[in-house]
């Protein structure tokens, strides 16, 4: 990750997430190109405060994400989808890997914050080529605003999307959620990342989170309540069919062949589902 490059300094959350889990768990060599135009010195900071907390967290972040884009990379390639929605996106490599995998699709990436800076990033790597990845900037609580910025830079609101929800849920209202895919039409598939109760977290394990994310709030003068969901809420939705939920213990089991951070589900704090949009 250079530091080269101050005017593609990225905030620090994003940042964050980004030194502790980067471009080596990804394909394309156009994310190593995205890399290299990143500066993530503004996380560095917060990265050390979270680290003291538990020095093993790029694991979850690691974790995370490696199973989120096996899901997308097996649904796109189906062929039956060819439109992918980002909400709260930020820097996240997963959009660039995408649309550089697929050439037939289309990426909308939406955010509040950076989009037009990543926008020209993104230009920058894929010049001279057809990919299409599009940075929108817009607050992703605001729905109406999020699919007339969609439809205006081309999405289709008849046909199936895939909305990959990652680093977002802990952050917005639970209702807020449920907008990000009521928009969509029926077979859509989302990839929800959620943060599961504290309750339901071992005792040895359910500082963590809580230290984890209180120390995001403090840094980023921050004074959300952090939402959770659990699999059985999610088995419960309205318009929506719960087709799988993975934890950090069955991901590092099929990742490594063993359990080392993870020995059981409720030694994790975060789950990785996938819905299917359906009629209410």
């Amino acid at each position: 990750m250079s530091a080269s490059n101050p005017a593609n300094q990225i905030a620090d959350t994003s940042a964050l997430v980004l030194l502790w889990c980067g471009a080596e768990i990804y394909d394309s060599s156009a994310v190593q190109r995205y890399a290299q135009m990143l500066d993530l010195s503004r996380g560095e900071e917060l990265f050390a405060i979270c680290n003291d907390i538990w020095p093993h967290y790029e694991s979850v972040i690691r974790f995370r994400k490696i199973c989120i884009q096996k899901e997308a990379k097996s649904i796109l390639s189906q062929g039956d989808i060819r439109q992918v929605i980002i909400p709260g996106a930020g820097f996240s490599m997963l959009g660039v890997e995408l649309v550089d995998l697929f050439p037939n699709i289309k990426v909308y990436e939406l955010d509040a914050y950076q989009m037009q800076e990543k926008q020209a990033i993104v230009n920058n790597v894929f010049a001279s080529t057809d990919r299409e990845l599009c940075c929108m900037t817009v607050d992703v609580r605001e729905t109406e605003e999020c699919c007339k910025s969609l439809a205006a830079a081309g999405w289709d609101s008849h046909e199936p999307s895939l909305m990959i929800i990652e680093g977002l849920t802990y952050y917005l209202t639970k209702e807020s959620v449920r907008r990000q895919w009521q928009h969509l039409p029926e077979k859509s598939k989302i990839i929800v990342e959620y943060l599961v109760p504290y309750e339901q977290v071992n005792g040895n394990r359910r500082a963590i989170p809580k230290l984890v994310f209180d120390a995001i709030m403090n840094y980023c003068s921050g004074d959300l309540e952090v939402s959770h969901w659990s699999e059985d809420e999610l088995k419960r939705e309205v318009g929506v069919q719960l087709d799988f939920c993975h934890s950090l213990s069955d991901i590092e089991s099929w990742m490594a062949g063993e359990r080392r951070f993870f020995t059981e589900r409720h030694e994790g704090w975060i789950e990785i589902a996938g819905l299917t949009r359906c009629t209410p």
